[in-house]
C-alpha cells in the first residue's frame, strides 16, 4: 500500500480538503463525510471481510457444484457442466439488477444488506435438497453411474429455486460491495484517490482468501462430513457478514442514488435522434454548459469531448428554456453516456478470459477426479479442491507482491502512479489464457494417453496411475493471468464509468464473467454438436475417458489469439474518461484571483501530472486535459 506520507509530500492538498468529502459522499445521517471519522483504510478490512465472507458462500455452492449435481444427484456430466456454467453466468448477470437498484433507488449500503439476506434465503434452500427426503428422489444406490436415475421433477425445482436466490445474492453484493469500498476513498483528495488501485489490489486479495477457505475447508466438508455442513456453514458465515454491516454503519461513507441512469441513456440516444438535423455544438453552447455548472457548485464536471459528436446533438440548445428532457439533455448527461458507451468494446473483448476461466469449474473437476490425488498414506484431496486451492494458493502470493513491488519498479520507469495503465494490465491477463490452453491440452492428452495404456475407456470413475500435480502449471498460469485481469477491471469499470453510474459499471465488468460463463456453455452446446458423429460421439461426452477434451482446449486456444488481438486494437482505440473538478473557495483562505481556473483535472488526482512524466507506451493513456487559464 502506497504511504499516505509519501503521497502528501508530492501533493499540496489544501486545509478544506482535508476535513470533509468532497466528492459527494455523506455520513449515515446524510451530512458531508468527515474524514477523520468515516472512510479510508480503518474501515477497508470491515468491507473486505464482507467481500470473504461473500466469496466462501459463493465458492462453497460454486466449486463442488458439479460434484454434488453428478455423484449426490446423479445428473449427467454435460448437463450439471452447464447447469454450473449457467448458475454462474446469471449470477453475474444479476449483478446489472443490482446495479441498477443501487444507483437508482436504494443506494449501495443497502441494496448490499438485501442482496445478503436473499443469497442467505437460497442457501436454506440448498440445504433442504439435502435433508428432506422428498427432495431427494434420485437413485442413491446405482451399481453404474451412468444409468442411475437422475433428481427429477419438484426435486430438480428445488434445487433451481436455491441456486438461482443464491445468485440474485451474487449479483447484488457483486455489483455494490467493491464500489461501496472505493467509495471510502475521497474522489477529491490527491491522497485518498490516489490509493484506489492499491485498494483494488487488495480488495481481490481478499476475493481470493475467501475462495481459498471455501476450496480447502468447505470443500472437504462437503465431501467428507456431509452436504448439510457443507451448505449450512456458508449460511452462517453470510449471516455474520450481514451483521457485520449493519453494526459498523456508522464509520462508512455513502453515495446517494442519483436517479436512473438507463433513463439518462434513453433520454440522451432519443434526443440524439429527433435532434439530428441540428448542426453541431457551438463553443458559446459548451461554455454555457461551464458557466451552469460552475454557478451550481458542481464538484466533478464531464469535460466535453469530441467524439461521437452525434450525441452531442441531445444537448443542443433550442430556441425556449421549457424543452422536454426527451428533446434536449444536458451537456454532462451527454458525456455520462458516452463514458459508458466507451467501456462496451472493452467489456466485450474481455469476456472471453472468464469463458477459459469457467473450465475449470466444469470439465476439470472431473478429470481430476480420475487421477491419484494422494497426499500421503491416508489423505486424499477432494477433486473440486485442487484447482481452485493453486489458483487461490497463487494469487495470494503474487498479489502482494506485484502491489508491493513490482508497482513501485514499473513506476520508476513509467511515471505513472499505477506502474502501467489500466488497460496495459488487462491486457497482459488476456495473454495469459493462451499459454494456459495450451499446457491444458498436453496435459490431457498424456493423462488419455495413460488411459488407453490401462485400457480405463469405460471406467470413468475409477482412478489411473495418473498424479493430480499434472494439472498445477495451467492454473498456476491462469492464476497469474486473473491477478492481473480482476483488479484491472475492478478498477477500469469504476473509475472510467460515469460518476453517477459507478455501481452500473461494476455490474458490467461482472457480466463479462456472466457471460464468460454462458459463452461456455454455447461452445459446449456447439462443439457437442458439430463432433456428435466422429467416433466416440463427440468431444465431450458422458465419459470423460472417452471425450477429446484435448481437442477442445486446442480449439480454446485458437479462440482465445483472435480475441487477444481485438482486445489490442479496441484498447489502442480507447479514451480514458475527463473529468474537471470545481474547486470550492477555502473559507480559511484569502479569495484568489478571480481570473484563475476553477477547473482542475481529475488527472492530477488519479494520474500523474502530463508535464511532469511521459505517457508509457502501448495502448492509449488518458489524454491531457485543456490548459488552466
Amino acid at each position: 500500500m502506497a504511504k499516505t506520507e509519501d503521497l502528501e509530500r508530492d501533493v499540496e492538498v489544501p486545509e478544506h480538503l482535508r476535513l470533509i468529502t468532497h466528492d459527494g459522499t455523506v455520513d449515515f445521517k446524510g451530512q458531508p463525510a468527515n474524514k477523520a471519522r468515516t472512510g479510508g483504510w480503518k474501515v477497508t478490512p470491515y468491507i473486505c471481510g464482507v467481500e470473504v465472507t461473500e466469496k466462501i458462500a459463493t465458492s462453497a455452492a460454486q466449486f463442488n457444484l458439479v460434484s454434488y449435481l453428478i455423484l449426490e444427484k446423479k445428473l449427467p456430466l454435460p448437463y450439471a457442466a452447464n447447469m454450473v456454467t449457467n448458475f454462474m453466468g446469471t449470477s453475474f448477470l444479476f449483478s446489472l439488477l443490482g446495479g441498477f437498484l443501487a444507483d437508482t433507488f436504494f443506494g449501495r449500503y443497502y441494496t448490499l444488506i438485501g442482496a445478503g439476506s436473499t443469497q442467505m434465503i437460497g442457501f436454506v434452500m440448498m440445504l433442504m435438497t439435502t435433508v428432506i427426503p422428498a427432495l431427494n428422489n434420485q437413485d442413491t444406490e446405482c451399481p453404474d453411474p451412468l444409468t442411475c436415475r437422475a433428481v427429477h421433477g419438484g426435486a430438480l425445482s428445488a434445487i433451481y429455486v436455491g441456486l438461482y436466490l443464491i445468485a440474485l445474492g451474487i449479483g447484488g453484493i457483486k455489483a455494490t460491495v467493491s464500489p461501496f469500498g472505493a467509495d471510502q476513498f475521497d474522489d477529491g483528495d490527491p491522497v485518498e484517490a490516489s490509493l484506489l488501485p492499491s485498494y483494488f489490489n487488495w480488495f481481490y486479495w481478499a476475493t481470493m482468501l475467501g475462495s481459498m477457505v471455501a476450496s480447502t475447508i468447505i470443500i472437504y466438508m462437503q465431501d467428507h462430513v456431509g452436504w448439510d455442513w457443507g451448505y449450512g456453514i456458508p449460511l452462517c458465515i453470510m449471516a455474520l457478514a450481514v451483521v457485520q454491516l449493519v453494526v459498523k454503519r456508522r464509520s462508512y461513507r455513502y453515495r446517494l442514488p442519483q436517479g436512473s441512469p438507463l433513463v439518462v441513456v434513453a433520454r440522451v440516444l432519443v434526443a440524439a435522434v429527433r435532434n439530428f438535423n441540428q448542426p453541431p455544438l457551438t463553443e458559446q453552447e459548451i461554455s454555457k454548459y461551464y458557466d451552469e455548472m460552475r454557478i451550481r457548485c458542481v464538484e466533478r464536471v464531464p469535460i466535453h469531448t469530441n467524439n461521437m459528436r452525434v450525441l452531442d446533438k441531445a444537448a443542443k440548445y433550442a430556441t425556449s428554456d421549457k424543452v422536454s428532457p426527451w428533446k434536449r439533455c444536458q451537456i454532462n448527461e451527454v458525456e455520462d453516456t458516452k463514458m459508458l458507451l466507451r467501456l462496451l468494446p472493452i467489456w466485450l473483448f474481455t469476456i472471453f478470459y472468464w469463458t477459459v476461466l469457467a473450465q475449470a469449474t466444469t470439465f476439470a473437476v472431473a478429470q481430476i477426479g480420475t487421477s491419484n490425488r494422494h497426499l500421503g498414506p491416508n489423505f486424499k484431496v477432494p477433486p473440486g479442491s485442487v484447482a481452485p486451492v493453486t489458483f487461490n494458493f497463487t494469487v495470494l502470493c503474487f498479489l502482494p507482491v506485484y502491489d508491493r513491488f513490482m508497482v513501485p519498479i514499473l513506476r520508476r520507469f513509467t511515471g505513472h502512479v499505477k506502474g502501467i495503465t489500466t488497460l496495459q494490465r488487462i491486457g497482459v491477463g488476456m495473454a495469459v489464457p493462451v499459454l494456459s490452453l495450451v499446457v491444458a491440452a498436453l496435459v490431457e492428452a498424456k493423462r488419455l494417453g495413460v488411459v488407453h495404456d490401462t485400457h480405463m475407456e469405460s471406467k470413468p470413475k475409477v482412478v489411473i496411475p495418473f498424479s493430480m500435480w499434472w494439472f498445477v502449471p495451467q492454473y498456476v498460469i491462469l492464476a497469474v493471468g486473473e491477478a492481473f485481469v480482476y483488479p484491472g477491471q475492478l478498477d477500469f469499470f469504476y473509475s472510467e464509468a460515469p460518476d453517477s453510474m459507478q455501481s452500473l459499471g461494476t455490474a458490467l465488468m461482472f457480466c463479462t464473467i456472466s457471460f464468460g460463463y454462458f459463452s461456455s456453455s454455447a461452445i459446449v452446446s456447439a462443439v457437442n454438436a458439430a463432433t456428435k458423429n466422429t467416433k466416440h460421439g463427440g468431444w465431450l461426452t458422458n465419459n470423460i475417458n472417452t471425450s477429446r477434451l484435448d481437442n477442445y482446449y486446442w480449439l480454446l486456444c485458437v479462440m482465445a489469439i483472435v480475441n487477444f488481438g481485438f482486445y489490442l486494437v479496441v484498447a489502442k482505440l480507447h479514451h480514458y474518461k475527463q473529468v474537471s473538478k470545481s474547486i470550492l473557495p477555502d473559507p480559511s483562505a484569502a479569495s484568489a484571483d478571480d481570473n484563475s481556473s476553477s477547473f482542475e483535472s481529475s488527472k492530477l488526482f488519479l494520474l500523474p501530472d502530463p508535464q511532469k512524466a511521459n505517457p508509457p507506451p502501448g495502448f492509449i493513456d488518458a489524454p491531457a486535459l485543456p490548459a488552466r487559464n
